[in-house]
């Protein structure tokens, strides 16, 4: 596909020595879809990094590189969130700092990655260690920084503390570029569990171990946890995080959706199955025909995204999984982190109202994400791994006995977790707890099909662990309490 990229305006930010920070603000144009994109660069005339883009200029010669890991933009960001700063841009824009003094810069810590959609790098200043998120896909919508201060207001514990942010413009199509917030020593869930469950599987248990039944009482305190996360963003009131009822349209919406990421599955592995590229064509052909073996059963789960029909919509995380949730290093305290939803929707749609158990769906559809992590390091295989779990009764006992236990332990995490969150949610009260499970399946399989489209499409290698779910949910061996 061909990607068309305009430069729409900039703003100089720092300039010292040979070297100019510079902002700008492009956009990215496929297939009539348009994205902004917030690009902060790094341009000076002498080799600051040694990976920076060399750039000739009629007889001059530049070198540019992204902005976000030099101290030279560090600086710009903690001084302008102590001066309240306004910078105009070319195009006569404003670009605003809101929050308080983060204290005097003392240093630049490495980026610690992303995703797609943002990056993310840790300043410490003279009063506190900061996390910044810079957005580079930006979304008029995203209301990240309004969650994290509604839940700062409203003193939730379980979110980091809101610092501030950087906005360019005003109104309906203002864009945050990023957002500040207190760092915290932690892990992400994820890296926790699977770290864990490595361990485990390599080494005995020490005495007085026994990290499957601390991780399954995780999974019940996450449970109590997101339902308190989703009682502090509704409102009763109108506004923004006012509750709003799931109607069939919204369930005809969601089956739509899931459909269309499925047909979108099919035609990638179909193009895969001529082409030796990124997937086997043969595991490529063989997924293809699973798909095809439980479409009626996949329809049918998804019908049961009715069963919301009713229920309360409201502000959620979007898009929860484990590692959206950090677990602190001193007390395992829990912290959800990242509100700006999931980063395949389109432009204005991530902050749309969804009913909580979405939410609840996705942290289940996470559960199997480790297990499968855990097993394709335990066979040290690679993208076939989940197919041989699918399989297991052909594999030697040793293995076999591995895969039973992971699977076990996935659906005993989910059960707590799920059951957890009910019993607090203040939202399913009059709703059988059948129904509420069967919803949540519906739910599964949704995110499950938004999964292997993203894999198919970003990271193929990791395509068959939402095949797995696909099927196993679609067979009825999946979440079954």
């Amino acid at each position: 596909m061909r990607t068309e990229v305009a430069v729409k305006d900039r703003v100089l930010l720092a300039e010292a020595g040979n070297e100019a920070v510079v902002l700008f603000l492009a956009v990215a144009k496929e297939l009539k879809v348009a994205v902004p994109l917030h690009i902060p660069l790094s341009i000076s005339s002498v080799r600051l990094d040694p990976d920076a883009f060399d750039l000739a200029v009629g007889s001059e010669r530049f070198f540019v590189t992204e902005a976000e890991g030099r101290e030279s933009y560090a600086r710009f960001l903690v001084d302008g969130f102590r001066r309240g700063a306004k910078l105009r841009t070319h195009a006569g824009d404003t670009l605003t700092f809101r929050g308080g003094s983060l204290g005097a810069y003392r240093s630049l810590l490495p980026p610690m990655g992303g995703d797609s959609s943002n990056l993310l790098f840790g300043i410490t200043t003279t009063d506190r260690e900061v996390m910044f998120k810079s957005y580079k896909l930006l979304d008029p919508g995203n209301r990240e920084p309004a969650i994290l201060e509604r839940l700062h207001r409203r003193r939730f514990p379980h979110v980091s503390r809101f610092l501030g942010e950087v906005s360019l413009g005003r109104g309906k199509e203002r864009l945050v570029l990023g957002v500040a917030t207190e760092r915290l020593e932690a892990d992400d869930l994820f890296t926790w569990l699977t770290e864990g469950w490595s361990a485990v599987l390599s080494h005995p248990p020490s005495a007085g171990s026994d990290f499957e039944g601390t991780s399954l009482d995780l999974a019940g305190a996450l449970g109590e946890a997101t339902a308190a996360l989703h009682e502090a963003l509704i409102d009763r009131r109108p506004g923004p995080f006012h509750v709003e009822t799931f109607s069939p349209k919204d369930a005809q919406a969601a089956y739509r959706g899931a459909m269309s990421n499925l047909e979108d599955s099919l035609r990638i592995l179909a193009r895969y199955s001529k082409e030796a590229a990124r997937v086997d064509p043969n595991l490529a052909i063989r997924s293809r025909e699973m798909l095809f073996d439980h479409r009626k059963a996949i329809e049918e789960l998804l019908e049961s995204l009715e069963n919301s029909v009713g229920t309360p919509k409201s502000v959620t995380h979007a898009d929860l999984h484990l590692g959206q949730v950090l677990r602190s290093r001193p007390d395992g305290h829990l912290c959800f982190i990242d509100f700006e939803g999931e980063p395949e929707r389109a432009v204005g749609q991530r902050s749309v109202k969804l009913p909580p158990l979405r939410d609840v769906a996705t942290m289940n559809r996470s559960f199997s994400y480790v297990k499968q992590a855990v097993w394709r390091e335990s066979l040290t295989g690679g993208v076939t791994a989940p197919l041989r779990m699918m399989d297991r009764q052909s594999l030697p006992a040793g293995n076999r006995s591995v895969a039973e236990r992971l699977l076990v332990w996935e659906t005993e995490a989910m059960v707590r977790f799920s059951r957890r969150y009910l019993a607090c949610s203040m939202f399913y009260r009059e709703l059988r707890l059948e129904e509420a499970f069967q919803a949540i399946r519906g739910w599964m399989m949704e995110k499950a099909l938004y999964e292997l489209r993203y894999e198919l499409k970003h990271r193929p290698r990791n395509f068959m662990i939402p095949l797995e779910g696909v099927v196993s949910l679609a067979t009825g061996k999946a979440f079954v309490s």
